[in-house]
């Protein structure tokens, strides 16, 4: 059924009535008689998603052979939701590994159980161009929807993307004038402005700019101490919307300050984790006068896009980012029972990105197949200046490390903070692709996808330098030895990915699909996060198998997905503890299925939820048991957030979070064992919210989350620590439309 919006259907009815009211005689003459016309709506449904973002999917979410999960606006409004990690704890079989005091902190993101990259950034894209840089992606203001694409994926977004991608895409403007502003507060000293606003500059020339800001300054629930402050600036305008050549050039700022959390000490008991004892579940185990995280994050963009006719257009994306990023950690340990090892590990880092992305798409028949053809290619060109080190009166935090009372541990450090560098790292990649995706049609129920890409990749250390500290009858004197340079080091691949799927359509608003798609990664895609190109091995492979289908029912306003799928990865490692050092392969795969539902069930009830069961293995992994699972891969989980419009313009809703029993290496090893690996408890959150329309321009809305406080491991390290999830809290948010 077609829809209508609101002004649209207003229009309609007023232009049905013209007619009758020109004819209307009261003389006697003879009055004209129209034929009655109904016309149907329905209102918006904003849990749903027709179309990615992206130029290279040119077919609906309903016909494109692959399972995606997209969280729209909606959502993410609704549950006030702040990071990244929070918006994908609504797509099961998507994890967070824990940080590690010399990884550092950051998200670090596992696709059915597949981690692309060291640290995890490789997989994460902005507006579909790598997002490398190691971070805490903290805030989502100026994000439209977030697009999490599963299985391997090289073939449409490079080098790396075996489990999967995770697209942000950014807000731009629009062809019409809004404007709301939002003011929050809540538990956790909870504080939050924002500003979102679009204005048409001209409309015949299809010129708009929009403004999103954001203030934000707050802890977390159930845990003390924890405080950090943000504030963010995105002005964006575009020319030529409503014409066949459109502009747009947009720019964001990002500044995050504040300390980190790193949980709590904890101990192993029948391979499952608990607290040290004595130790509670809000206690900060860090030093909040010495840990910090200040993230500066800047990135401009220009997207130019023309249509030559119906049939051929051009687009192309040139981008520049900027990550500054420094940190000094404190890491609790529960190996001696109430015992804090202050590790005083800090970090700096300088990422930049520059990045041009063109394609052309080309629609044409040959022979009675309609083929709808996108040829690409992409530079990027990617750098890092990293530096590592840690207190420079080190042995300094030996009166620190043991807490008199654990209950209450000492959260201010006594005794000499600065900060020495021990290593420094300059490194670059660039990475020059080529591809092709061609989606045939041949009549109205068969439909053939065709991907192919070439990534020539190149990676290198410029420069490295590294020194140590200077000891004195075991004792530091803040002196240390100079600088000696390092090796450069150098790694160039060339890695060619493809994908087929065959789509049959029985009904224009169904499908069911085939699909095979193949993935690689370069030991050194490490490089922009690490300043590591890990060792001289070939990349790793990876590839997924999947059988789904996909329907939009009750007027195309609910869709319903499913797919059973497996990824299998091909991998090599070293073993050098042996001489002459051996290399070895190993395998890994993840069996599973995915169920996914977003939409609108009546013109009231809008559900978005999903369901992942993954089967993992590793097979011939050295140190590793056969057959044991995959790290932080649970069998099990599931999110729901369903709302439903009350009279008087209130509206509920509810969530719930699953994430089944997950297994990570125990131990300071990364080898698995069935005896040494932790066990981390499943766990159900859930969450409300309510909201009242007070009036055409205020909407005020209470979030109620984690209602009955559970206690879980949000994230485990498994090296003594562990992060535990946010206790119960409420945020009041009150948003005025004009």
């Amino acid at each position: 059924m077609k829809k209508y919006t609101k002004t649209s259907l207003s229009f309609a009815v007023a232009s049905a009535s013209l007619p009758m009211m020109g004819y209307a005689d009261t003389s006697g003459e003879k009055v004209l008689e129209l034929d009655t016309l109904t016309i149907e709506g329905h209102k918006e449904t904003p849990y749903q998603t027709k179309k990615l973002s992206s130029p290279k999917y040119t077919q609906e979410l309903v016909d494109t052979p692959q399972s995606i999960t997209v969280v729209p606006r909606a959502v993410i409004e609704q549950q006030n939701a702040q990071t990244l990690q929070d918006v994908l704890s609504n797509v099961p079989g998507v994890t967070f590994n824990s940080g590690e005091g010399n990884g550092g902190v950051g998200d670090s993101i596992n696709i059915r159980g597949f981690n692309s990259g060291d640290y995890g950034g490789s997989n994460v894209y902005i507006d579909g161009v790598r997002d490398s840089a190691f971070y805490t992606r903290t805030d989502m203001y100026n994000i439209e929807q977030v697009e999490v694409i599963k299985g391997s994926s090289s073939a449409a977004w490079g080098a790396g993307v075996i489990g999967g991608a995770i697209n942000l895409v950014t807000k731009t403007p629009k062809l019409e004038d809004f404007a709301k502003v939002g003011a929050g507060v809540g538990t956790a000293d909870y504080k939050r402005l924002t500003f979102d606003g679009n204005k048409v500059l001209e409309h015949d020339s299809g010129t708009a700019a929009r403004l999103n800001m954001a203030w934000q300054d707050s802890g977390i629930d159930g845990r003390d101490w924890f405080k950090r402050n943000r504030w963010g600036i995105a002005p964006s305008i575009s020319f030529g919307l409503n014409t066949n050549t459109r502009n747009t050039l947009a720019y964001e700022h990002l500044t995050d300050n504040g300390n980190y959390d790193y949980g709590i000490p904890t101990k192993v008991s029948n391979n499952r984790p608990h607290k040290v004892d004595g130790v509670k579940w809000d206690g900060y185990f860090g030093y909040r006068n010495l840990d910090r995280e200040d993230q500066r994050i800047d990135r401009i963009s220009w997207k130019f896009e023309h249509d030559f006719n119906d049939n051929i257009s051009f687009n192309n994306q040139a981008t520049w980012s900027q990550l500054q990023r420094s940190y000094i950690v404190t890491t609790p340990s529960g190996a001696n029972a109430s015992l804090r090892r202050l590790q005083g590990v800090a970090r700096h880092t300088d990422n930049q990105t520059f990045s041009n992305q063109t394609n052309i798409i080309w629609k044409f028949d040959t022979l009675g197949v309609k083929h709808t053809l996108v040829t690409g290619m992409e530079l990027t060109r990617q750098y890092l200046d990293y530096k590592s080190g840690g207190l420079r009166w080190h042995s300094a935090m030996v009166s620190n490390s043991v807490p008199a009372d654990p209950s209450h541990p000492a959260s201010q450090f006594v005794g000499n903070k600065e900060i020495a560098y021990t290593s420094k790292i300059s490194a670059d990649s660039t990475t020059k692709a080529f591809y092709v995706m061609d989606t045939l049609e041949f009549g109205k129920y068969w439909q053939l996808d065709l991907s192919a890409r070439q990534d020539h990749y190149k990676a290198r250390i410029t420069d490295t330098k590294s020194r140590s500290a200077i000891n004195s009858g075991g004792k530091p004197t803040g002196a240390y030895t100079p600088w000696a340079k390092g090796d450069n080091e150098h790694n160039n691949d060339k890695l060619f990915s493809y994908r087929t799927a065959l789509v049959f359509k029985p009904v224009e608003y169904g499908s069911i699909y085939a699909s095979f798609s193949t993935a690689q990664q370069p030991q050194s895609i490490r490089i922009a996060t690490s300043g590591s190109l890990g060792d001289d091995l070939s990349p790793t492979k990876g590839k997924s198998y999947e059988l789904g289908t996909k329907w939009d029912l009750f007027n195309e306003r609910l869709s319903l997905t499913a797919a059973i799928f497996r990824t299998k990865v091909d991998a090599t490692d070293m073993d050098d503890t042996v001489t002459p050092i051996q290399t070895y392969s190993y395998k890994q795969k993840t069996d599973g299925v995915e169920l996914g539902v977003s939409g609108n069930i009546t013109d009231r009830w809008s559900v978005f939820a999903g369901y992942a069961y993954m089967d993992s293995k590793v097979e011939g992994r050295e140190g590793w048991d056969d057959g044991i699972t995959l790290p932080n891969t649970p069998r099990n989980s599931a999110s729901l957030w369903s709302s439903y419009e009350l009279p008087y313009d209130i509206t509920v809703s509810y969530g719930v979070r699953y994430v089944g029993e997950r297994s990570i290496p125990g131990g300071r090893g990364t080898s698995m064992s069935h005896s040494s690996k932790t066990v981390v408890p499943s766990y159900s959150v859930h969450d409300a919210a309510i909201a009242w329309q007070a009036n055409k321009n205020l909407n005020l809305r209470l979030n109620i989350n984690n209602i009955f406080n559970k206690h879980y491991w949000r994230q485990y390290n498994g090296r003594g620590f562990g992060l535990p999830g946010p206790g119960q809290g409420a945020q009041l948010t009150a948003e005025y439309s004009f």
